[in-house]
């Protein structure tokens, strides 16, 4: 090092420290997540059925969404950690080993099949008082979960379909006979079939430490559109998760019907929902009541599951309004199926 560097180094390092400590604080990730307040979105912008053309729709009806964020930087979380509108907790479980491109796969899966659960309880429902209305769908079984130790890990992606497996005793198709036909071998021959319809097999070897393949189904309903009427549409997006699914079922419904179940006002709401109507659990709770305070709504629907879920969301909601001084009065309705939601909304009519 000549005299000139050495006299130089140290003005280097007093611009190189700082500067490594800002890319630290702007760029790190760390294994958080951060929820924070979203907006809403119109189901009739997503979800488009053909059918009742004429029939005007004086109010609207949108899910309410949040801003996720998975390994937030350090300069992110810090300022989700001061906002009183919030909500910050560390990966756990599955998630923890999952990348943010894994989540996100999960998370559209998630909406993938919840529009097709609420499509298949809005015709239900309609097609009580008109039997024009028709709707056929199947199950079908996709992956959801991966452990760290599943063979060709890269070559299965969250969504994909589960087609048959070569068992002991031959070709089986079900899932529930999978434990049973795979007892004499290692190692299986799986097929899956991409999203895009391209099938695939692949070699399942058991984790040695726990005997199993590593790999974690769920069964879903999806509707056969061609034996479905009428013709519906549905516009992508690049909101994910299940949350939607109460009130686009509520949308769904109001497209079939003659009558506006929305009595001209502005509806909003959060809650999963199952194929005999009931509503699940979510997350994101605080974000979702911020959400629908600033934007005005004059109904927000609330998953009321205190019967059977450890923690209900209406409880949560009625938190968050103290926390953040909003009066839920009015316009924070709790309800624990679809028929819940539309009684009350027939009831306003009434």
């Amino acid at each position: 090092m000549n005299e000139l560097t050495e006299k130089a180094w140290p003005i280097v390092k007093l611009l190189i420290i700082p500067y490594i400590c800002l890319m630290f604080i702007l760029i790190y990730p760390i294994e958080y997540y951060v929820d924070a307040p979203g907006g809403l979105t119109e189901v009739e912008s997503l979800i488009d059925v053909d059918y009742n053309e004429s029939k005007e729709t004086q109010g609207s009806i949108s899910t309410t969404y949040i801003v996720v964020l998975n390994r937030p930087s350090f300069f992110q979380f810090m300022v989700g950690y001061f906002s009183p509108y919030t909500t910050i907790d560390a990966l756990t479980g599955s998630y923890a080993d999952y990348t943010n491109e894994e989540i996100s796969q999960i998370s559209y899966w998630d909406k993938y099949t919840s529009v097709d659960a609420s499509i298949i309880v809005a015709f239900q429902a309609a097609s009580n008082d008109n039997s024009d209305i028709v709707i056929d769908y199947v199950e079908k079984v996709f992956v959801f979960g991966k452990a760290t130790y599943l063979s060709n890990y890269d070559l299965i992606n969250f969504g994909d379909e589960f087609i048959s497996l070569v068992g002991d005793s031959g070709t089986i198709t079900s899932i529930d006979d999978i434990a049973s036909n795979t007892l004499l071998e290692d190692s299986y021959d799986f097929t899956f079939k991409h999203a895009e319809g391209e099938e695939y097999t692949v070699t399942l070897t058991k984790d040695p430490e726990t005997s199993k393949f590593g790999i974690t189904f769920r069964t879903a309903y999806i509707v056969n559109r061609e034996t479905t009427f009428p013709e519906y549409a549905v516009a992508n997006s690049n909101i994910g998760g299940p949350s939607g699914g109460l009130l686009q079922t509520l949308a769904i419904y109001n497209m079939l019907v003659p009558e506006d179940i929305t009595q001209g006002l502005k509806i909003a709401g959060t809650g999963t929902i199952q194929y005999d109507g009931s509503v699940g659990y979510i997350g994101g709770v605080k974000q979702k009541i911020a959400t629908a305070y600033l934007n005005k709504v004059d109904v927000f629907f609330i998953p009321n599951l205190d019967n059977n879920y450890t923690y209900d969301n209406y409880k949560e909601a009625l938190k968050a309004c103290e926390e953040l001084n909003i009066d839920p009065t009015g316009w924070l309705v709790p309800v624990a199926t679809f028929q819940d939601a539309l009684d009350y909304l027939q009831g306003l009519g009434d």
